[in-house]
């Protein structure tokens, strides 16, 4: 009796087709594999502030003044102009000695990383250079691909309750030769203990 009123108003067709339907995604679905993730949460609490040259210590958040520079000095792709020293500082009572730290410059959190260079895109779109990245260097001048990972490319053991990570920063013309105006971009970085 329950069976011939089912069919008779329908369910019994809908039942059957659910269930057929929740058989078949379950068969298609299939687990390859888990990510797990650690990672460790350092009690290193050190103060940041940077800067360049003329403004040395503007904070965790800061802007490295790069020189006004002529066409010339970029009139093809490939030539770099403009270098300017900039710093990262760590300090305080609560920057502990002895721990090794390291800048990360952090490539999800930084939209303005060309992936094809590394280098930072100018983000200035009324009035701005054309053909013209900012790429970072290292202490050594060695450039750094910021579109790869760079974890360990300055480690840098705290002493004294304090640290500090020299770079460069400098125009780099792309693709043609640079035309004149601003240019503009930013990096976002985080600082790892070990």
């Amino acid at each position: 009796m329950i069976k011939g009123s089912l069919m008779r108003n329908g369910y019994g067709k809908t039942l059957l087709i659910a269930a057929v339907c929740g058989f078949s995604s379950a068969a298609v679905t299939a687990n390859d594999g888990t990510i797990s993730f650690e990672g460790t949460i350092s009690d290193a609490t050190c103060e940041i502030s940077g800067g360049d040259e003329a403004n040395p210590s503007q904070g965790a958040n800061f802007k490295v003044a790069l020189p006004v520079v002529s066409v010339t000095a970029l009139a093809k792709a490939g030539q770099v102009a403009g270098d300017t020293p900039f710093h990262i500082n760590l300090s305080g009572e609560k920057c502990p000695n002895d721990k090794i730290a390291n800048v990360v410059f952090e490539r999800a959190q930084s939209t303005n990383i060309d992936a094809a260079t590394g280098y930072l895109k100018n983000t200035e779109t009324t009035g701005g250079a054309g053909n013209v990245y900012v790429r970072i260097l290292n202490k050594d001048k060695t450039v750094l691909a910021l579109n790869q990972a760079n974890a360990s490319h300055q480690p840098v053991t705290i002493s004294g309750n304090k640290a500090r990570f020299s770079y460069w920063g400098q125009y780099a013309a792309v693709g043609n030769a640079a035309t004149a105006g601003t240019v503009k971009t930013n990096v976002v970085y985080s600082i790892t203990y070990q």
